[in-house]
């Protein structure tokens, strides 16, 4: 175990696209067309898997895209069920 290790636990656990993929249709807030669009948004980062980190900023990211379908609540729960993961 390295110091980044200990300065920051989680960052070795990744979440990849099967999981995102659950976690993801369990939000009911969501509608189908808004969970294909998340799904689309994070299909690039999903490759490598996305990290703790990666996925707060990615929530970031999409709450300041002004033109897309999701409101603050919705992209919070996305980020709330996916840090469940970790």
């Amino acid at each position: 175990m390295g110091i980044f290790d200990l300065i920051f636990p989680d960052s070795s656990k990744k979440i990849y696209h099967e999981d995102f993929k659950k976690a993801l249709y369990q939000i009911s807030a969501l509608s189908s067309k808004e969970k294909a669009y998340v799904e689309d948004a994070f299909k690039d980062d999903l490759e490598g898997g996305l990290s703790k980190y990666e996925i707060k900023q990615r929530c970031s990211q999409l709450l300041h895209k002004s033109n897309d379908s999701l409101d603050p609540y919705e992209v919070e729960q996305i980020k709330n069920k996916l840090l469940k993961y970790f």
